[in-house]
């Protein structure tokens, strides 16, 4: 394992200084006329869920790649998405906890070298888990191995 991927690995568990994410009707109402669903269902649509947690990260894509050394401009893909949903959303503020939680580095014979960086957040109603999100990033890089 090079020093490189050492480093990258050591931060799995690494915490997002997570934050807040409102969930308001206006965007509730947009985002499920957007989808083709029932704008007046008064229970948000689950996607939401998805925005709030990465809305309330903590810190900017631009931060999160730089702790894997990379940037925007390297072309970091979105890799896979899981949400679990604990109970159904409602309006109101959330809290978002979340961290990193793998790190793999592949090669491809096509697309040579790149990471695959998972990583999860919760998102808090007061006490209560309402959603868990799990995420992956695909990482391309030049001249690593």
């Amino acid at each position: 394992m090079s020093d490189e991927t050492e480093r990258y690995s050591s931060i799995v568990g690494r915490a997002f200084p997570g934050g807040e994410y409102t969930i308001a009707p206006w965007r509730a109402w947009l985002l499920a006329d957007a989808l083709g669903d029932d704008p007046y269902d008064p229970t948000p649509p689950p996607v939401l869920a998805w925005m709030a947690s990465v809305g309330g990260k903590g810190l900017t894509w631009d931060e999160l790649f730089a702790w894997f050394d990379a940037t925007a401009d390297d072309g970091p893909m979105f890799g896979e998405h899981r949400t679990t949903m604990h109970a159904p959303l409602s309006y109101g503020r959330y809290r978002v906890t979340g961290s990193i939680t793998s790190f793999d580095r592949k090669v491809g014979r096509r697309t040579g070298t790149f990471d695959i960086v998972g990583y999860e957040f919760d998102l808090w109603r007061g006490d209560e888990k309402v959603a868990t999100c799990w995420n992956s990033l695909v990482l391309p890089r030049k001249d690593a191995s």
